[in-house]
């Protein structure tokens, strides 16, 4: 009975690991094409932005989405 009340709390710890792991998820690629385009294709300062910019959207819903299923505690009920 204790492990069913230990998988239902959320930690502070899962909270930060999850957070961080999101954040990732969402700034590297963006960052990645915005740093390719610019660096290694050259491509002009608008071209750049807007790769980076239609990327970090992308990933935005992507992070979105994957944060759904992490919101979801094992035996509990969600909000989602």
């Amino acid at each position: 009975m204790a492990t069913d009340e230990n998988r239902k709390k959320v930690t502070v710890g899962r909270v930060y690991a999850i957070s961080t792991l999101l954040a990732v998820i969402i700034a590297i690629p963006a960052v990645t094409v915005t740093l390719i385009m610019h660096y290694v294709i050259r491509t002009d300062f608008f071209i750049t932005l807007t790769a980076g910019l239609i990327t970090l959207f992308i990933a935005m819903g992507f992070g979105y989405k994957l944060s759904k299923k992490f919101a979801r505690v094992p035996g509990g009920q969600s909000n989602t």
